[in-house]
């Protein structure tokens, strides 16, 4: 780390240049002798980074972002802040901690967490941002988890995290064995070391196959920001575990947690209907829990069709976790009818996808009024709709 950074004369240029296009600074000559153009690049882009991702960062002048991989590598403050309240411990380790973002919201809520880190450069800057933000409660150790392990024989923790890392070489659809380290071949030495694991997960991955492969995972959470999922998380214990708890949250919106045993959708059943008065469109994290049918059961509301995921009803339902959108009418004569208009287009279980359709009609976009292209129990249909929720 460039201490030369932290001078009153390049902070000043940093804060004055923040919203600079970072390029342009890193091809300018750099006015300052011992900062490279680069290194201003590198921070003024990090500042942007973290006003989307991580606000806090950027209430201390003295913070340094490290390279861009690490910052675009890092979790988001909400989806931080969401993993440091499941468990309620006194110690903590993060195996994988990169930045430290994990480690930092842990860090509010656990009485000591220790991050390892393999990057000796990471762990430099990482080290000198929590001592700055005065988190005295946050350990950086520069070392791979197996020789801290090695070094620590006896050490146990409450909670184990970690985020695995895919390798790099792999080209194979998204599977565990592909991570590292492997959890597979893993996770009956972290089962002695801690009581709990929580395993960071790309969404990509199957329910399903997930539970079959670690079949000790106690909850899944589905974690989504402004309804894009971001996170799957594996709680997990030693002991088997027959019917773990979905969880599935849309953070930064007003919709309610989705919870559910898994079991519960085996053994739901789904009314279906053509299109009623109100149209529900369920949160991306909720779709990927894939309680289809158990949505229809708990909400009391119609699926459309098999394989339409999507739902209706005559009485207006508050509390869908989604979006609600109120039917207009069904378009019967799209040439005439909405060719050359403006909405938003929505394509389910339809053979045309939405590209293909704003094509086809030339729409424009609209945040008011959609269209829903569905299949449901009547066959293929163009709803009108307006969301008012």
């Amino acid at each position: 780390m460039n201490s030369k950074l932290l001078t009153e004369e390049v902070q000043a240029f940093l804060h004055e240049n923040q919203s600079t296009d970072f390029r342009k600074v890193s091809l300018m000559k750099s006015p300052f002798p011992d900062v490279s153009s680069a290194e201003l690049a590198q921070q003024i882009k990090g500042r942007q980074i973290a006003k989307q991702k991580f606000p806090f960062f950027l209430e201390n002048p003295n913070v340094v972002y490290p390279p861009s991989l690490n910052l675009e590598q890092a979790s988001s403050w909400p989806t931080a802040l969401y993993k440091s309240k499941i468990l309620k411990a006194k110690t903590l380790i993060d195996l994988t901690a990169g930045m430290g973002i994990d480690a930092y919201g842990f860090a509010q809520e656990f009485e000591e967490v220790t991050a390892l880190e393999r990057n000796p450069e990471l762990v430099e800057i990482s080290k000198h941002n929590y001592q700055v933000l005065n988190q005295m409660n946050l350990h950086y150790v520069n070392c791979e988890f197996e020789e801290y392990f090695q070094e620590n024989l006896n050490q146990k923790w409450d909670v184990i995290y970690l985020d695995p890392a895919r390798r790099k070489d792999s080209q194979k659809k998204f599977i565990l064995e592909d991570l590292e380290p492997n959890v597979l071949e893993w996770k009956d030495e972290f089962f002695k070391r801690a009581d709990w694991v929580m395993i960071k997960l790309s969404p990509l991955l199957d329910l399903k196959l997930v539970t079959e492969q670690i079949p000790e995972v106690k909850e899944i959470h589905l974690v989504a920001v402004k309804n894009e999922v971001k996170e799957l998380l594996l709680i997990c214990q030693k002991e088997l575990a027959n019917n773990p708890k979905i969880i599935a949250v849309n953070l930064e919106s007003d919709q309610l947690d989705f919870e559910y045993q898994l079991e519960e959708e085996n053994a739901a059943i789904a009314n279906f209907s053509e299109p009623k008065k109100y149209l529900y469109e369920p949160n991306v994290a909720v779709m990927k829990s894939g309680a289809f049918k158990l949505i229809s059961d708990r909400f009391q509301v119609y699926k459309l069709e098999k394989n339409t995921h999507l739902y209706t009803s005559n009485d207006l339902l508050e509390s869908f976790p989604g979006k609600v959108f109120e039917v207009i009418q069904e378009v019967k004569n799209p040439k005439k009818e909405i060719k050359n208009g403006s909405y938003h287009v929505v394509s389910k279980n339809y053979p045309l996808s939405v590209e293909l359709i704003r094509k086809k009609y030339n729409l424009k976009e609209s945040e008011t009024e959609s269209l829903f292209f569905i299949e449901s129990t009547i066959g293929k249909q163009i709803l009108h709709c307006r969301r008012i929720r």
